[in-house]
């Protein structure tokens, strides 16, 4: 007899296992089952732009004819480092595997709900050059340096998302932290405005994406993972790497039979915190 009820209880706790794991395996997603989340976002950005350039100048000749020529040399950097806070962004957190067929309706694409403002900013912009200063025998060379403060324009887009996507969960993420910026500073060789410009058409050189460019924080597959974690942490943090294309600076085309030597690059890291404010269900069974 007591062999009979071990048996049984044998027996029940395998249908009960089985039972369950048909259920984690059903062929219907629940109703009550979270797909998306509404999430606060902060993003500190880090991020430097360099371009350095050697050669010369021509400046006149000497009475018996000989050119005069100056060294010339140009060292900028445009280094972001500001703080940005999205208050409302939303965003998916379950998988295509974990949906099945229901993907079809309940997919959700990163999608900002509330702009997002910048909170601290440490942004500049700096030359550190030489010129040919001159004509003729009297040509010479000077040296100098340039320095602007980068302020944003309070009521600046810092909203722009760019997901491409794979099926369901996007493949990359990029987020534009540029916004509009006045340069506040004077310099004798460039006006900040129109060197801000110069210097970002030369930094977007560097990407061959038409979505991602300088100042972005651009996440690739790894941003499909931080979503899910989600489902059941209220944060999720992570780095991402601003390097491109390359560590380091690389070379960059010599425009002029002035230029000696030319190298820029993008260096720095983005440190991106999400905090879920609260999960979107799904109010009915789907099909998976």
């Amino acid at each position: 007899m007591r062999s009979t009820i071990v048996i049984g209880l044998i027996a029940a706790a395998l249908l009960a296992a089985a039972g369950s794991a048909t259920a984690k395996h059903s062929s219907t997603l629940p109703a009550e089952f979270p797909y998306a989340a509404e999430i606060s976002a902060t993003i500190e950005y880090d991020g430097t732009f360099s371009y350095a350039v050697t050669g010369f100048e021509r400046c006149g000749v000497t009475q018996d004819g000989h050119d005069v020529n100056m060294p010339s040399s140009a060292d900028e950097t445009l280094h972001f480092k500001r703080t940005l806070n999205f208050s409302h962004i939303t965003v998916p957190v379950a998988t295509a595997r974990e949906l099945g067929a229901a993907a079809a309706r309940l997919t959700v694409r990163p999608t900002v709900t509330t702009k997002g403002k910048i909170e601290d900013d440490h942004s500049t912009m700096d030359i550190a050059y030489t010129v040919a200063e001159g004509e003729n025998e009297l040509c010479h060379d000077v040296s100098g340096s340039c320095h602007w403060e980068l302020i944003p324009l309070p009521s600046s887009t810092i909203e722009s998302v760019s997901a491409r996507d794979n099926g369901f969960l996007p493949v990359s993420w990029g987020i534009s932290v540029l916004g509009v910026n006045t340069p506040d500073g004077s310099c004798p060789v460039a006006e900040g405005t129109g060197q801000l410009s110069a210097m970002l058409n030369e930094a977007g050189t560097l990407y061959s994406e038409p979505d991602e460019n300088f100042p972005e924080v651009t996440i690739s597959r790894a941003v499909a993972a931080d979503f899910h974690r989600l489902r059941h942490a209220e944060r999720a943090s992570f780095k991402v790497s601003l390097n491109a294309p390359v560590s380091g600076t690389t070379s960059c085309p010599l425009s002029s039979e002035e230029m000696e030597s030319c190298t820029d690059g993008v260096t720095g890291t983005a440190t991106v915190h999400l905090h879920r404010l609260f999960l979107y269900e799904t109010q009915h069974a789907y099909a998976r």
